[in-house]
């Protein structure tokens, strides 16, 4: 917040950012885990899905201690979440410049009064828990996530909530599709399966899957706005052409399609991570969000019948077959259009 006070006060201040690595045994850990060849009383495919774990655990390990230097940042986000390709680079620009014809958007609401405050979201969300049978979910406040946030925290069946948040209903519809109905689902399935690491984050290529989804379901229950999506497009288009400008420049380049502040929150995105802003370097993960929502659009598209196999936990669509095969059980909780309206109907949204 006091770099961007700074940015914003000036025509050329450049942000610099300051990290706190939180202190963990994550290198003994991993030193151990290293170790393991082979999980012998698993089928293979379960057997190399945690070893290759056990890899990627090792890099985001590295990505978090790189903190602060931007070449090490950009190095390892590059190989771990990849870049635009060409093709995605020029959908992202139709999109920012407002060719949307090819996606099922909802018309962005007029402002109004039915914007509801913490003690009401509470209510809403304690109401979707019980109505999907979700046990021992609660909602939290947390002062560490954005003003206006809402972050889902897997491990303690929590969601996270800025104790000063205010909603309108159309927003808060969008935050349960997309967190709970994607997100939350996903992991209680998961962790249903018996393999534990499918009900949390595991390889990068589950990433696309999971994000991509989530916009696919704000798409199918009429939440996915134009400015939604542009958003989601900016991310891809800033990355492609930001690495090697500093955040002002990149900044400015945005401008062009976003309002100031739109503008600043997605090159903080993508230059999170760095030190000194004025030198080169890009963060690619928010990649994820309009790479995925593409990809999804095309696999269901083909085939629909993927949908509820992709809620058997945090997988991608290649472990689909693993819930075809039997090798994990289909999902328990599978949301619908019709369900969603059930519910919003209940909880008063």
């Amino acid at each position: 917040e006091s770099e961007k006070k700074k940015f914003f006060d000036s025509d050329t201040y450049e942000p610099y950012f300051k990290y706190r690595i939180v202190k963990n045994d994550n290198e003994k850990i991993l030193d151990k885990l290293s170790k393991v060849e082979l999980i012998s009383d698993v089928d293979p495919r379960i057997s190399k899905f945690y070893i290759d774990l056990i890899t990627s655990k090792a890099q985001a390990n590295d990505l978090m201690y790189a903190v602060g230097n931007n070449q090490k940042v950009t190095e390892i986000s590059k190989d771990r979440f990849g870049i635009p390709s060409p093709i995605l680079f020029r959908n992202a620009a139709r999109v920012m410049r407002g060719v949307v014809k090819n996606y099922h958007l909802a018309k962005s609401p007029s402002k109004t009064k039915d914007v509801l405050g913490y003690d009401e979201i509470v209510k809403v969300f304690d109401g979707v828990f019980n109505e999907l049978g979700l046990e021992g979910w609660a909602v939290e406040r947390s002062i560490n996530i954005s003003k206006n946030g809402i972050k889902i925290g897997v491990k303690r069946k929590q969601v996270l909530v800025n104790e000063e948040i205010q909603r309108s209903k159309f927003a808060l519809r969008k935050s349960i599709v997309h967190e709970v109905g994607t997100h939350v689902l996903r992991s209680v399935n998961g962790k249903n399966t018996g393999f534990t690491a499918l009900g949390n984050a595991n390889l990068p290529a589950y990433l696309d899957v999971e994000e991509g989804l989530a916009t696919w379901n704000e798409s199918e229950m009429g939440v996915l706005t134009e400015d939604g999506l542009k958003k989601k497009a900016a991310y891809v288009y800033a990355i492609k052409i930001g690495e090697n400008m500093s955040f002002r420049q990149l900044y400015n380049a945005l401008l062009g399609s976003l309002p100031k502040y739109s503008a600043f929150n997605i090159v903080y995105r993508v230059k999170r991570g760095l030190a000194d802003t004025a030198k080169p370097g890009i963060y690619t993960k928010d990649i994820v969000y309009f790479r995925g929502f593409r990809k999804v659009l095309k696999k269901l598209g083909e085939d629909k019948s993927l949908y509820p196999l992709l809620y058997a936990g945090k997988i991608d669509f290649k472990q689909c077959d693993w819930v075809r095969e039997g090798l994990i059980p289909k999902a328990k909780i599978v949301p619908s259009k019709e369900m969603w309206n059930k519910i919003f109907t209940k909880v008063g949204i």
